[in-house]
């Protein structure tokens, strides 16, 4: 078989298997189980009524048509309606009860009710909750301990249900068959239920591991970070102190330290936002935004570190585009990519910030005439993984604002890439869906 075909067939067996059991992102382990039991039960219960009624056994095979019925009825309950504890209860006292009344009419402890019994029980102990373990045990005990012992003191009871040594073969191997597939089959679909629950346990833990080490790097980082800029406000509150400074020095070092806070700012503000989004996860309000009206105030704020390098910030907004979007989370994503940008660009370089409508979705591009993003950190430029280097001046950052840009894109139902352009430097992309 081609891999096409083992493809469609593997997809075919995997859209049957959610509609007898139930999907997986709907349903619970346990629920799954239960639903997959009572598929099973009931074909076995269905092809013994006929089974049972050409062998002799009528009484069972009319009990086994009210047991059909009535785990048809379990089943949807728990299947459509997840009213699977309820189920449970049901299907447990409902299959011993009839048992108990088909072990009279099927040979006693001569027949095969004990090997029905066994393997109810085991269908009890794979779907029930662990804490009713030992309820179930003993009502299975009681009621089959209870009907041997009748047997024991009243033989006359039970009837000769089996004609010739040939009907006790006839019922007891085939019982036994069933008892057989159904405990192997049980067992094959617990393990595996259970092992893809335990490897997807592993993937959850390994991924918290590997979050909680990048977050200790990164923190490890801001540490180291926000010295710097600190350093430098103190030297120069000492400075002022201690020697008197000319008004051109003066203002060239508050020009310089300025541009130092805002930058510190900008950092911290990322690092409150991420930190905000750990604890109390996103809350996303999406609601029509004017592209324009909410990305322009945030160009106007960059304007002084665009000024500083002598960088030219050209626009060209549509100013008719409204996107569906967190207008907060849209302009922390543009504030992020333009300041990106604006740190990678050499002084007299340009940065170009468009908008364009592009089908149903808006496209916003910030390109900058820098020197582009190497390959080797391509992969991760996204992920908290990604180191930030030293711009063009010498800015530092701590490369979280790019792992928030992509985090509040999907948020948002956008999407974020950049490309390297030909001609030199970088352009970062954000799509996001209109609002029309």
């Amino acid at each position: 078989m081609s891999t096409t075909g083992t493809r469609n067939l593997s997809q075919k067996v995997k859209a049957f298997s959610h509609l007898i059991v139930g999907d997986p992102q709907l349903f619970t382990l346990e629920n799954r189980i239960f639903n997959a039991i009572c598929a099973i039960a009931l074909l076995i219960i269905a092809i013994n009524v006929p089974y049972n009624y050409i062998t002799g056994l009528t009484v069972t095979s009319f009990i086994f048509s009210i047991l059909v019925l009535a785990f048809a009825g379990i089943y949807y309950l728990s299947r459509y309606r997840k009213m699977v504890n309820l189920c449970i209860a049901i299907s447990v006292i409902m299959i011993n009860a009839a048992f108990a009344i088909n072990y009279f009419y099927s040979g006693g402890i001569e027949g095969a009710s004990l090997l029905s019994f066994t393997l109810a029980f085991f269908l009890t102990m794979l779907i029930s909750p662990a804490k009713q373990y030992y309820w179930w045990m003993g009502l299975n005990l009681f009621t089959v301990l209870g009907l041997i012992a009748y047997e024991y003191y009243h033989p006359d009871v039970i009837p000769g249900v089996y004609k010739t040594r040939n009907d006790i073969f006839a019922d007891m191997t085939p019982t036994y068959i069933i008892s057989v597939v159904v405990i192997f089959v049980g067992t094959i679909y617990l393990k595996n239920a259970y092992n893809k629950e335990k490897k997807r346990g592993e993937e959850k833990t390994l991924s918290l591991e590997i979050m909680n080490t990048e977050k200790s790097k990164l923190f490890s980082l801001i540490s180291h970070d926000l010295r710097n800029p600190l350093a430098s406000i103190q030297s120069y509150l000492q400075l002022m102190r201690e020697i008197e400074i000319d008004p051109q020095n003066k203002v060239q070092i508050e020009t310089e330290l300025l541009y130092v806070v805002n930058s510190t700012q900008e950092m911290l503000y990322n690092i409150l936002v991420w930190s905000k989004t750990q604890m109390d996860g996103l809350n996303v309000n999406l609601v029509p935004v004017d592209v324009a009206a909410a990305i322009l105030p945030i160009l106007k704020i960059n304007k002084m570190a665009v000024a500083k390098k002598k960088i030219s910030l050209d626009t060209n907004i549509d100013a008719s585009i409204k996107v569906m979007a967190d207008i907060n989370m849209l302009q922390l994503i543009v504030r992020n990519l333009v300041g990106n940008a604006a740190k990678f660009t050499p002084g007299g370089g340009a940065i170009f910030i468009t908008t364009s409508r592009k089908g149903d979705k808006c496209l916003i591009e910030v390109k900058d005439s820098g020197a582009g993003i190497d390959p080797s950190r391509q992969v991760d430029m996204f992920s908290l993984k990604v180191r930030s280097t030293f711009g063009t001046d010498n800015e530092k950052g701590i490369g979280l604002g790019l792992f928030l840009c992509k985090e509040y894109t999907i948020a948002q139902q956008g999407h974020i890439w950049f490309e390297n352009n030909k001609e030199g430097g970088s352009s970062f992309f954000l799509e996001l869906p209109l609002s029309d």
